[in-house]
């Protein structure tokens, strides 16, 4: 059973017609780009991801079930031109499309959103070296480890998060101080953590362009943020 079909099965209690919507819309987002993988969140009341590459990439768009309609929301929905005003919501980057009937589905508009999502996705080549070197800067450090958490590559240290990949935008996460929350106040890579910021992330946009030598002093200043004296002494040995 495919991811899917999965999703499917988490809302077989819905209505048939607002199942039979989410698969429409879900082959929708694969006509447009087959190359997606899919996954399954299960998280409040349950997800499908279409996501880069691999379970590793970050998520492009995502589909969920709701009593009377089912929601495709853009992980960069913000970044999206849409002239006939089908995009909500009021976040920073996120925005959904509410679809309430078939017909919808067939919208030229909503078609145009999603080709727009994955058009403004770096070549997957270059996603998939950038979670693998993400991996080894990060796997370097004493005490380290990596698990999915929310379906995105989190590096931690003991319990505490120093670096994430991916979370809704090709892009690397890590927390700074104040001072250099300050530094890269107006760089344009730079932008706030989805739901992190407020605990002082910030996340570098990921392409073919990235400058890794930048990366790995911005995980090694994330990295002493959130060891404990005593890791960051193994680290100095």
């Amino acid at each position: 059973m495919n991811a899917s079909q999965e999703f499917l099965e988490l809302i077989v209690d819905y209505d048939p017609e607002i199942r039979e919507l989410a698969g429409a819309v879900a082959d929708l987002v694969l006509d447009i780009h087959p190359d997606a993988w899919l996954g399954l969140e299960t998280a409040w009341g349950g997800f499908l991801l279409f996501k880069t590459a691999s379970k590793e990439g970050n998520t492009v768009c995502y589909l969920s079930a709701h009593k009377k309609h089912v929601s495709l929301g853009f992980a960069e929905g913000s970044e999206l031109k849409d002239p006939t005003g089908l995009l909500q919501g009021s976040g920073k980057r996120q925005r959904h499309v509410k679809i309430k009937k078939l017909a919808d589905v067939g919208r030229s508009e909503l078609r145009e959103l999603i080709r727009q999502a994955w058009e403004r996705q770096p070549d997957a080549k270059v996603l998939e070296d950038a979670v693998q070197r993400l991996r080894e800067i990060c796997l370097a450090y004493p005490d380290s480890s990596e698990a999915l958490s929310h379906g995105h590559p989190t590096f931690k240290v003991g319990k505490k998060s120093f670096a994430v990949y991916g979370i809704y935008s090709p892009s690397v996460a890590f927390k700074a101080d104040i001072q250099l929350q300050a530094d890269l106040e107006g760089d344009e890579r730079f932008f706030p953590t989805p739901y992190m910021a407020n605990k002082g992330w910030i996340s570098i946009r990921i392409d073919e362009d990235t400058n890794w030598e930048q990366v790995s002093e911005l995980v090694a200043h994330s990295f002493a943020q959130v060891a404990s004296k005593k890791q960051l002494a193994a680290l100095a040995k």
